[in-house]
């Protein structure tokens, strides 16, 4: 959400409960000494007080409510005012300040306050998700070390602050903790690195002398040295943070649908105020026949003013939304700001994340295929025994299914691609189909779409164990329910293989995918669908993804499993561990437009027809309050009324005629 400076001049980020008092404190002081007026007023303490300090009873009401009015009242006065100089005279700040001047005047002194008090409470619901750029930054920097090891050619290794480290510098990174800086690795021999952070996969990478390492990964096993070839600033992780930047001044910046309405509202009813008391006063002139008493005009004027009062839609368009924000944080759903919740609905293209998004990141073993006159248990037991003395997730995959009848092996070494080691006295190598091939073993690839183990014993391929990433349960009936809801294309971008994305894509009946992809490449396609006019969303999981979270019309996160720096970038959180809630927001987005429709509707109907009954002399001051407090109050009770259910939307027809 775009950094949003309220009406009070102070801008505000997600706090504790003890901070969000304090953030609503002007409001909540503003609202105590209105219902304490009230109170005052009913039990004529008011009158008591003026008779005692010697002043008017209708005075010390009227400076009450002024005192009362003023916190709130400032901001609103200081961005009225700021618009009139720019030009821009017709926008829901002046409705609502020259609402509450005539109600001042006619003397409805706690309308008056409380037409700024919900305004201002409005303004700050709105805008609870602010300075959101700002901590995804941070929160990306934590990611990055503060000092890194540089070692000399002398053999001496001193600390630096990754800025100060120059191109040809070898920087030493221990296990666990983050490359700071591109380079390539120097190690003599292969090391193995969790390398999610950019690419979102969770398989690690081996990664052997003179190749490329990005910013970002951890060697999980033993220390790299790294040779460092870009700058701090060049490098993979910062321009991760580069793109989570512009993508936030880049991402426009939708009306909220009371300006939407205030832009022609606004001006339509303070030009009817104006013509109201302006015509029969010029009629008078011209004629000489027409008495105009100008108190009786004025006082008409003013009643269509306050009639006009946009309070039902100031309480009933922000309540819609925050209950319906409320409602969906119960099924697992957060909102950052109710233009994402608005936003949802409009969505054409759904571009999906797959490792922890659609899959559940973690490997088990889709096929195990032995050769002739080989069982799968040997396979399995020949695989687990040297995987035993390994780490990696797809060892841990092959160990566990093994259970505990493993034998035990011994010389395990690892190198490029794989281990090689010795059982009951035979040797054994376990990895890729390289791994194998460099050993002058011919390897059949049995499958594109798993990662597969080779087994060779005594110089003899005997079979490959075939694993996959899990898909998470209900995801294809999740993609038929979001493609009937009327979002034409869904997609996988996947940093992972081709033939395991394809996979994917084939058992979830997506519409398309793209594999292989880094950062950059999500970010690219999201900005090329955009500018061709699509309205995109993102899900996502990983710092990989957090440009493209940013970036996309909405972004949303998947909470468990997901990064900090995911979860900061988006303008959702699925709480859960499943896409399935995406659909009850879809829903839910319908379903809030038609609530609001409906009261908007109401609200200025009534307005409208005690409007023209009070020019005519035919609705008094009460019909006028009733318009607006009345109306107001229903529009509440309606949108309460129908945000409890918890079916939002009945049918794909009655979805797609809210589109």
């Amino acid at each position: 959400m775009p950094h949003h400076c309220h009406t009070d001049g102070n801008c505000h980020t997600h706090d504790n409960s003890i901070g969000g008092l304090r953030r609503y404190g002007i409001e909540l002081f503003t609202l105590f000494l209105l219902f304490a007026g009230v109170i005052l007023n009913h039990f004529r303490l008011f009158g008591i007080f003026a008779q005692s300090i010697g002043m008017q009873e209708s005075t010390v009401i009227l400076l009450y409510y002024i005192i009362a009015v003023l916190p709130v009242g400032k901001g609103i006065l200081i961005e009225t005012v700021k618009s009139w100089m720019r030009g821009d005279f017709f926008n829901e700040f002046s409705l609502m300040f020259l609402a509450s001047i005539g109600a001042f005047v006619i003397g409805e002194y706690p309308e008056a306050v409380a037409i700024l008090l919900f305004y201002s409470f409005g303004e700050k619901l709105e805008g609870s998700a602010s300075e959101k750029a700002k901590n995804r930054i941070r929160s990306l920097l934590r990611q990055i070390p503060d000092s890194v090891r540089v070692m000399h050619k002398d053999g001496s290794i001193t600390e630096s602050a990754p800025q100060d480290v120059r191109i040809g510098d070898t920087i030493i990174v221990r296990p666990g903790e983050r490359v700071a800086l591109d380079g390539i690795l120097e190690n003599k021999t292969p090391v193995t690195f969790d390398n999610s952070a950019i690419t979102g996969e969770s398989v690690p990478v081996t990664i052997t002398t003179g190749k490329d390492i990005n910013s970002g990964a951890l060697p999980i096993e033993e220390e790299a040295h790294v040779k460092v070839t870009k700058s701090y600033k060049d490098s993979s992780m910062s321009r991760i943070m580069k793109m989570i930047e512009d993508a936030a001044t880049k991402k426009s910046k939708s009306e909220t649908l009371l300006r939407r309405i205030t832009r022609w509202y606004t001006p339509t009813v303070m030009i009817l105020a104006v013509l109201l008391f302006a015509v029969p006063w010029i009629v008078s002139l011209v004629s000489g026949s027409f008495h105009f008493d100008w108190s009786l005009w004025f006082e008409r004027s003013l009643v269509l003013l306050v009639c006009s009062c946009p309070c039902a839609l100031v309480v009933s368009i922000p309540l819609s939304y925050f209950a319906a924000i409320g409602n969906a944080s119960r099924f697992g759903l957060l909102f950052k700001g109710s233009r994402y919740l608005d936003d949802l609905r409009r969505i054409d293209t759904l571009l999906l994340d797959k490792t922890g998004t659609l899959t559940t990141g973690k490997f088990s073993i889709v096929e195990i295929v032995p050769v002739a006159g080989i069982t799968k248990e040997e396979v399995l037991k020949m695989g687990a025994a040297i995987d035993s003395h390994s780490t990696h997730p797809l060892a841990n995959a092959v160990i566990e299914a093994a259970g505990s009848d493993v034998p035990t092996a011994t010389d395990v070494k690892t190198v490029t691609h794989g281990m090689t080691g010795t059982v009951d006295g035979k040797s054994v190598i376990v990895g890729s189909k390289t791994l194998l091939e460099e050993h002058g073993i011919t390897v059949e690839t049995k499958s594109n779409a798993s990662s597969e183990i080779c087994i060779a014993v005594n110089g003899k391929y005997i079979g490959s164990i075939l694993l996959g990433d899990t898909l998470k349960p209900g995801v294809a009936e999740t993609i038929s329910k979001l493609h009937s809801l009327g979002i034409k294309k869904i997609m996988i971008l996947s940093g992972d293989k081709e033939g395991a994305v394809a996979k994917v894509a084939k058992e979830t009946d997506v519409d398309s995918y793209k594999s292989h992809l880094l950062p950059e490449d999500k970010h690219k396609i999201v900005e090329e669908l955009e500018r061709e006019g699509d309205k995109v969303a993102f899900v996502g999981d990983g710092i990989n993804d957090a440009p493209s979270l940013a970036l996309a019309d909405v972004g949303i996160a998947i909470g468990t499993g997901g990064t900090d720096v995911a979860m900061e970038s988006a303008d959702a959180v699925i709480t859960g561990n499943n896409i399935d809630r995406l659909v009850d927001g879809v829903k839910l987005s319908y379903k809030i437009k038609r609530v609001v429709t409906e009261n908007v509707s109401l609200a200025i109907f009534v307005k409208i027809l005690v409007m023209v009954l009070g020019s005519c002399g035919l609705a008094t001051l009460w019909a006028a309050v009733f318009a607006d407090t009345g109306i107001t109050l229903i529009t509440i009770l309606w949108t309460l009324f129908s945000l409890r259910q918890k079916k939002f939307v009945n049918s794909q027809h009655e979805a797609r005629g809210y589109r």
